[in-house]
């Protein structure tokens, strides 16, 4: 409990923790769902106005009104939402070393995975591997074995084995607005 604590209430932040857990429904990165824009704040005008090679990146992308944070290698990312400055989505990948549910991380199997929490499957909507009940995460498999798995989940057979190259968390208030009638809570 105290990690949570400590990651809820970080402001002013200036790089991400690239060690810190996984843990749905809270955070990742060292920085929590709580945080907003507000908290990134320094990083951004550093990046903007006064040209210093900050640690975390970002890219807006104004088709979807998001900024995209990263640290220098995009071993984790998080997007905001720029109407509400709250954080949707936060993605861990290749380089990014902390685990989830202490045991799981980057590079790791599926099947591994899929042993260890029975209560993770795959979602038909959203063509990843969710928790039932959802709690924001979502692993989505390599695009090249996504209509293989489809097909092996909708004929009840076995399904095929990856390595896991990232993990996604997303907020559940976000996931609500957005996915209603689509995950399973």
């Amino acid at each position: 409990m105290k990690a949570r604590n400590n990651i809820e209430t970080i402001t002013g932040i200036k790089e991400f923790d690239l060690d810190a857990d996984i843990i749905p429904e809270v955070g990742a990165g060292g920085i929590s769902f709580k945080n907003t824009l507000k908290d990134f704040e320094s990083v951004i005008t550093a990046n903007l106005f006064e040209n210093h090679n900050t640690k975390i990146k970002h890219e807006v992308d104004s088709k979807y009104i998001f900024i995209t944070l990263s640290s220098q290698k995009k071993e984790f990312k998080t997007e905001i939402d720029l109407l509400t400055g709250k954080i949707v989505s936060m993605s861990c990948s290749k380089g990014y070393s902390g685990k989830i549910f202490k045991e799981f991380g980057v590079g790791d199997k599926m099947s591994d995975f899929i042993k260890a929490n029975p209560n993770i499957g795959f979602d038909l909507d959203h063509d990843a591997y969710v928790n039932h009940p959802f709690d924001g995460l979502m692993i989505y498999p390599p695009i090249q074995l996504r209509d293989k798995i489809i097909n092996a989940v909708v004929q009840g057979k076995a399904v095929p084995d990856f390595i896991i190259d990232s993990y996604e968390i997303i907020d559940m208030e976000f996931a609500r607005k957005n996915f209603e009638g689509t995950l399973f809570y």
